[in-house]
């Protein structure tokens, strides 16, 4: 009796959950976006407070940039065992406990800082327990949001998602430096702190999915490796990763390198740059914006990819040599638009095309390859601009991205992967 009772108890529960996933804004949907947004913007403000903060303990730069590089760090050797480990288990328990980990080491940071008692080695620490539960909180939020919507809405709740980083992002950086001297760093911390445990409350009441997977059938290691086989054997995802590997390097060198750009040109300097960034991240917030409302569900979705990559390739190759400083903010303005067209497709295309059982992993190492990306390109831009002109480097890595999309038009996997979105 117990065992039909309990199995009409999860017939009844898959029933609700299948029923609000039937439109985008459903309850279990807006719990996971309304704690991303709260805990963004905790993020936000507090990586402008740490900054701050650091400077004015240390007056290092170096040491500012090695403690704020924490966080990303573990990203680059975790996601796929992190990634790996959300397909064995249940992803609202590992949301619940990354957040409310998250926001007692902040919280206890914050404390130290308001009570005067803090070390750097605590934001040393946090910054590591940030990096460690984002590796998997991220794969575990991906994982789960082609099971709260359906599948052709997923362009739009990806958009959605990204919308509410992108601003919170705007919003934190514009607040961020207002609040350092308004409240002080100790307080901004209290509040990312209290912004996690807030979110991971709202996560208790999230319904997802939980699918039973028999985990002792197939070992760890073994699970692991089976994500990067799935990749491997899938045309179509595998052309994606390649795409991705390109696309990061070169373009995360080019905008490594417009900031010198901007320093060397008289007509440009400093004090632009921060304006002319604005606009970029305007036209990535206006791109999420359109496509979180507009329906896509009858195009094709390869052909918006492919002309997001092409503008962007285009609009950034030729930007180096514009002498006009309102024409680069327009170009920039168009790469933040393709840059979130580009995005979201490729989130949701993947999230689509990836089976419940894999969707981790392969978000996992997804998660590694850009991570890992993200130095190496900036090394490498750095070491180019000391033997050759900005200007060449960042259009040629800009025309190898164009050459890469103009190709993408030729390979069916892809398109076929994308269009099945």
């Amino acid at each position: 009796m117990d065992n039909n009772a309990s199995a009409k108890s999860n017939n009844c529960n898959s029933k609700k959950i299948v029923k609000t996933k039937n439109k985008l804004w459903n309850m279990n949907f807006i719990l996971l976006w309304q704690g991303q947004f709260v805990s963004n913007f905790g993020d936000s403000i507090y990586d402008i407070a740490l900054g701050f903060w650091i400077l004015a303990k240390t007056g290092s730069t170096g040491l500012m940039g090695i403690l704020m590089a924490t966080a990303v760090i573990p990203r680059v050797f975790l996601s796929p065992i992190a990634g790996t480990y959300v397909d064995r288990h249940n992803r609202k328990n590992i949301l619940i406990v990354t957040d409310l980990i998250r926001g007692i080491v902040i919280s206890f940071v914050g404390v130290a800082a308001v009570m005067n008692f803090i070390q750097i080695w605590m934001v040393l620490m946090g910054g590591i327990v940030l990096g460690i539960c984002g590796s998997f909180f991220n794969p575990a939020v991906q994982s789960s949001i082609p099971d709260l919507v359906p599948k052709d809405k997923l362009v739009k709740a990806n958009s959605t998602f990204s919308l509410a980083s992108t601003g919170t992002d705007i919003i934190g950086k514009t607040l961020g430096g207002f609040l350092f001297h308004l409240i002080g760093a100790p307080i901004m911390f209290l509040i990312n702190g209290i912004s996690y445990i807030f979110s991971a409350c709202t996560e208790l009441f999230i319904k997802i999915p939980n699918k039973k997977r028999d985990i002792n059938k197939v070992k760890f290691f073994e699970d692991l490796k089976s994500g990067f086989n799935y990749v491997k054997s899938n045309k179509g995802i595998k052309y994606l990763y390649i795409t991705i590997a390109i696309l990061n390097f070169f373009a995360i060198m080019g905008i490594t390198l417009l900031l010198p750009l901007f320093n060397s040109k008289q007509y440009l300097g400093p004090e632009r740059y921060g304006v002319a960034m604005a606009f970029s991240t305007g036209g990535m917030f206006l791109g999420f914006l359109i496509l979180s409302i507009v329906d896509l569900s009858n195009i094709k979705k390869s052909l918006i990819f492919i002309a997001g990559g092409l503008i962007n390739g285009l609009a950034m190759g030729i930007l180096p040599h514009v002498p006009n400083y309102f024409i680069i903010v327009i170009l920039l303005f168009i790469n933040g638009f393709s840059v979130a067209i580009i995005n979201s497709i490729i989130q949701s295309t993947m999230q689509a095309a990836v089976s419940d059982d894999m969707r981790g992993k392969v978000f996992g190492f997804r998660r590694t390859l850009s991570s890992s990306l993200v130095p190496m390109a900036m090394a490498i831009g750095g070491i180019l601009a000391e033997f050759i002109s900005i200007s060449i480097i960042i259009s040629v890595g800009f025309s190898i991205i164009f050459i890469l999309f103009f190709a993408l038009g030729f390979i069916k996997p892809v398109k076929k992967l994308i269009d099945n979105l």
